[in-house]
């Protein structure tokens, strides 16, 4: 028998036996990644790394033969540095996505395959189910999101991307037109009651994942309704209010309650809802429009109250010239709602060019269709009020400069460029900024851009008090407040419980770019072009005198046939990779050694077992476990050098080197390598 420590622990074991096998001994975990039980240890992936006093370099423990009095360390500083090297030079040559584009890039994290792939099916309800999973209000999202995620759609490099939005909105609006309620499962009430500042995206996002944690939930709005900015916010001609109600409705089954026409810092204070609730979340938005910052200013109309206004019923008299100022969806939504009600002429004047715009592109060409026109390069100077409905607005010309900080090119003015239009409204739509002075007072501490609180873990510097979407960031899309309400809900749901507060884990992520035109070749080799299916649009004489939705959604009849484009991007395995677990738990960067890698390939020809080679770690335990089952053919390394890979000698096929042995090759590979079918 041999003595020896480890983290300071004395342990005796057999002779012949490894430091892994005594730290397992001892209950200590050390990370493997090439180790098979009871094979000959291959001592190649070195994350299982230590330090062993008196000796020069770390050893990796796998293959490390215990010694009398051996002094070993397995989790310093110097030991995880090691470790973070040996997966990070793994990641390098890692060819393969270890999660689809378009779910990497959706802010709330949707699983856009899986619900994909129920859609396919016809399920549209197994597809709700997963998108609730992630993503509140899908059904809104679904009709007002810029859609990231179809941005990074790989079939783009081939065809069309998917309508990933419409998708997701038909699976809503199909599920919840049901007879029966459609709801989501809920845990036993917990006893806790959370209090929630405002009932928009953030908010509502919050309540809708903490109901089903089992706590009960007050909602407080100033306004009369709930749906924040997507109600008052966003023209029913894009989202309208009978599909926000009907996912409003979803949380108030759940348990939710509201208490409207509800002010903060009137109607009552923070210190008041931390006297009476369990936990707070403050989700107030940033509704403050920005002045035009020039003379005159007075005179133009807020974008966001005349939006309101609108959605109010109240819609004001425009005349029949107007002016929008603003490159910003909310700008081009006031445009449209202009030629909606009967303006003759509707101009958008921008200080940049069309391609700064920060409006989504779609929306700024369906505001051309219904006769918007657009003036690029023209900063407001002056305006000026000669009675109602005559207007002039001093406006100049333009240049680009410099970078600012947003990192888009400066509008420089240009000497001499003046010149002046009439108008009969000008509508201001610059921006919104969020009103910090309640918060302030409160004892809330705040930022620039609103109220401070934790990125990971949303919490303000008042014990119990969480803040996240637009209050604590500023004016941003609604699918990141509806990210927030989820991160929130997660964090107040440890606060309850006593935790420590742990944001959720970000995975290591490598995504696959193709090399070169061969490498896209050979992965489209086997994917027929099907293009996108056409999104339904009502009538143009019907859009320009009605607030009725435009895009009238996809039939059921396409849906099946438009899911059935996804190309399952991903790995088969991303949830159970043990390079990504520990890339994940090391903080190892995918990037940092960035140049040559393997090319992407795959081989389908065993039935059983699926084998991509560009995501082989060349840990050989399927080698070893080949050899172990007594295959005749086997698999070996092949190759020298960077090239070397691991495949079948005499370029046989998959199928003849492992006949009995697959599954479990499949099973110890540590990535997806090899995985089953």
């Amino acid at each position: 028998m041999v003595t020896l420590t480890i983290d300071g622990r004395t342990v005796t074991v057999p002779e012949g036996a490894t430091v892994l096998d005594a730290a397992r001994w001892l209950g200590l975990r050390i990370p493997t990644l090439c180790h098979v039980q009871g094979l000959e240890p291959a001592a190649s992936c070195f994350v299982c790394a230590v330090r062993v006093e008196g000796r020069r370099t770390l050893q990796p423990s796998c293959a490390l033969q215990v010694e009398p009095g051996m002094v070993v360390h397995t989790d310093t500083e110097e030991v995880r540095a090691i470790r973070r090297l040996a997966l990070e030079l793994l990641l390098s040559d890692h060819a393969g996505d270890c999660a689809a584009p378009c779910a990497t890039a959706c802010p709330a994290g949707l699983q856009i395959p899986e619900f994909l792939a129920h859609l396919a099916g016809g399920d549209a309800r197994s597809a709700l189910d997963s998108i609730w999973r992630h993503l509140a209000l899908p059904g809104a999202l679904g009709r007002i999101c810029p859609r990231l995620c179809e941005q990074e759609c790989r079939r783009r490099e081939h065809d069309d991307g998917l309508a990933i939005g419409p998708l997701h909105r038909f699976a809503t609006d199909r599920a919840l037109s049901e007879p029966e309620p459609v709801l989501p499962p809920q845990a036993p009430q917990s006893g806790r009651w959370v209090a929630i500042v405002g009932a928009g995206p953030a908010g509502l996002s919050a309540a809708f994942y903490l109901l089903q944690a089992g706590h009960r939930v007050t909602l407080f709005d100033a306004k009369p309704l709930p749906g924040g900015m997507l109600r008052y916010g966003i023209p029913a001609f894009r989202l309208p209010k009978d599909a926000l109600d009907a996912e409003i409705e979803v949380i108030r089954a759940l348990g939710a309650s509201f208490r409207m026409n509800a002010e903060w810092g009137s109607d009552f204070t923070l210190a008041e809802l931390r006297s009476n609730y369990d936990a707070v979340f403050i989700a107030t938005g940033a509704q403050h429009a920005q002045a035009l910052r020039c003379e005159g200013e007075e005179f133009a109309l807020s974008g966001v109250e005349f939006l309101e206004a609108v959605a109010g019923g109240s819609a004001p008299d425009l005349g029949r010239e107007v002016l929008v100022l603003g490159g910003g969806n909310t700008a081009i939504d006031c445009a449209r709602t202009a030629v909606r009600l009967g303006a003759r002429s509707v101009r958008v004047l921008y200080r940049r060019t069309e391609r700064e715009m920060p409006c989504l592109l779609s929306e700024a060409e369906q505001a051309r269709a219904e006769g918007v026109q657009f003036e690029f390069l023209t900063a407001p100077v002056r305006l000026e009020s000669l009675g109602r409905h005559h207007l002039i607005l001093s406006c100049r010309r333009m240049t680009l400069g410099p970078p600012d900080s947003s990192g888009r090119p400066r509008p420089v003015p240009l000497d001499g460029s003046e010149f002046s239009i009439p108008a009969s409204t000008v509508i201001a739509a610059i921006g919104q900024t969020v009103d910090r002075t309640v918060a302030e007072h409160s004892g809330l501490r705040v930022t620039t851009w609103g109220i401070a609180a934790d990125p990971g873990t949303l919490a303000t510097n008042l014990p119990g008090v969480f803040a996240g979407g637009d209050c604590m960031l500023g004016a941003d899309l609604a699918v990141r407040a509806v990210a927030a309400g989820r991160v929130a809900a997660h964090s107040i749901g440890q606060y309850l419980r006593g935790e420590p507060l742990i944001p959720e884990p970000s995975l290591a992520t490598v995504l696959l770019h193709p090399i070169d035109d061969d490498e896209r070749a050979a992965i489209f080799r086997n994917i027929e072009r099907a293009p996108r299916v056409p999104l339904p649009e009502i009538p143009m004489e019907r859009r320009l005198s009605t607030f009725d939705e435009v895009e009238t959604g996809l039939q059921p009849e396409q849906v099946p046939r438009e899911a059935a484009r996804c190309l399952s991007c991903g790995c088969g395995k991303s949830h159970s990779c043990g390079v990504r677990a520990l890339a994940t738990e090391y903080e190892a960067d995918p990037n940092r050694f960035a140049g040559a890698r393997r090319r992407w390939a795959t081989d389908e020809s065993h039935p059983e077992i699926i084998y991509e080679p560009g995501k082989c770690i060349l840990c050989e335990a399927c080698v070893r476990i080949a050899a172990d089952a007594g295959e005749p053919l086997g698999l070996a390394p092949i190759g020298r050098g960077f090239e070397t890979a691991v495949g079948v000698p005499f370029s046989r096929p998959l199928s003849e080197a492992l006949l009995t042995s697959a599954r479990r090759c499949a099973q110890a590979c540590p990535t997806a390598a090899l995985r089953l079918r």
